[in-house]
């Protein structure tokens, strides 16, 4: 089989998902990857069964640092970025001597900066697959210290190497990058019914609300006293199944994620990409808050509500208890809403298949 390096932002867990999405479709095109991320393992195992593929830990990039899972940390994220930058010639080093080692057919990137320069230099063809890049984000925070503005223009440099851009709807503030695709949403639509999904995860005929804020910290969720709700059933993702009155656990080895997002009645999330694909591709409307200042939320969040039905819950509310009136009366789907098709990650295939004949 031909070899891909297949660089992935270890930020959240968006970007590891969507990753592993296109290597399915590019392993069955005849092209194994290895993986250079610092996202867990986990993810890729979870979501990459029977696929063949190679896992490396390497921190590449910083994304933006937080304080639990919805408050950003700017210092933090400074600092991270400022020794990301300083690593950059040994970074590059150790993976050239990779490159020559795997002799890959391409570079993939999403949204990892370094890889495009790194492509240049072992003058192998490279992909930036993305629906932002993170001097879009880091510049954004400009007014608060402009060392975000050195930060972001050498980042804007690398991601300008790229010799070719993949993009989906739900994309904003991206480079320049010529020659670039454009493909359908990059997510998973469930196979099974809702009935048929009640029915295989054991739940009962109460309502049923997938919670989906990553990095949510014990103390936030306490916050939210979920469990004197007990006429909701709140679903949760994670390493392992658990039950706990009103509040059901299960495990990534066990269940996919667009089953617990296409058998609830609505999501309770901070909008990102991934759980925004899953929510319009499986008709599961949003009640959502603020993921603190990002500079994708506010766009996407417009877009969002052309193809979702979406209920806004402040933090503030959020964090004191008030989720009930939300969760009585939902958002609903209407006829007004467009179908969404998915299919990004067979067309993201397709282009760098017929691009390394």
């Amino acid at each position: 089989m031909k070899r891909i390096l297949y660089y992935i932002s270890g930020h959240g867990f968006g970007h590891a998902v969507r990753s592993a999405l296109v290597i399915r479709e590019l392993y069955g095109r005849g092209f194994r990857s290895d993986i250079i991320t610092s996202a867990p393992k986990s993810i890729f195992d979870c979501n990459l069964r029977g696929i063949s593929f190679g896992y490396h830990f390497v921190k590449s990039d910083v994304g933006v640092c937080q304080r639990g899972s919805l408050e950003v940390d700017l210092t933090s994220t400074l600092v991270g970025w400022h020794d990301c930058l300083s690593r950059e010639a040994e970074w590059m080093e150790s993976q050239l001597l990779f490159c020559r080692e795997v002799q890959p057919a391409a570079i993939i990137s999403d949204i990892v900066p370094f890889a495009f320069p790194l492509a240049r230099r072992a003058g192998i063809p490279s992909f930036l697959v993305a629906t932002f890049t993170w001097d879009w984000i880091l510049e954004h925070y400009k007014e608060e210290n402009t060392a975000f503005v050195e930060i972001a223009d050498r980042l804007r440099e690398c991601y300008l190497m790229a010799d070719h851009m993949i993009f989906s709807p739900l994309s904003f503030g991206l480079p320049p990058v010529e020659p670039h695709h454009f493909v359908s949403l990059i997510g998973k639509r469930s196979l099974a019914s809702p009935k048929e999904l009640r029915r295989r995860l054991d739940l009962d005929e109460r309502p049923a609300f997938l919670v989906s804020f990553g990095g949510f910290g014990l103390e936030e969720l306490s916050r939210l006293r979920l469990e004197e709700m007990d006429d909701f059933q709140f679903l949760f993702l994670s390493d392992k199944s658990q039950r706990k009155f009103n509040m059901i656990t299960f495990s990534r080895d066990e269940v996919p994620h667009e089953d617990l997002v296409a058998v609830s009645r609505a999501v309770l999330t901070k909008p990102g990409y991934g759980i925004s694909c899953e929510a319009i591709l499986n008709k599961t409307p949003m009640i959502y808050t603020s993921r603190g200042r990002f500079a994708e939320y506010e766009p996407l969040v417009a877009e969002l509500k052309k193809l979702l039905p979406m209920s806004y819950i402040p933090q503030e509310e959020l964090l004191r208890g008030g989720l009930r009136s939300y969760l009585e009366n939902p958002p609903d789907f209407s006829e007004d809403f467009p179908v969404t098709r998915g299919g990004g990650a067979v067309e993201t295939a397709e282009i760098i298949d017929s691009l390394n004949h």
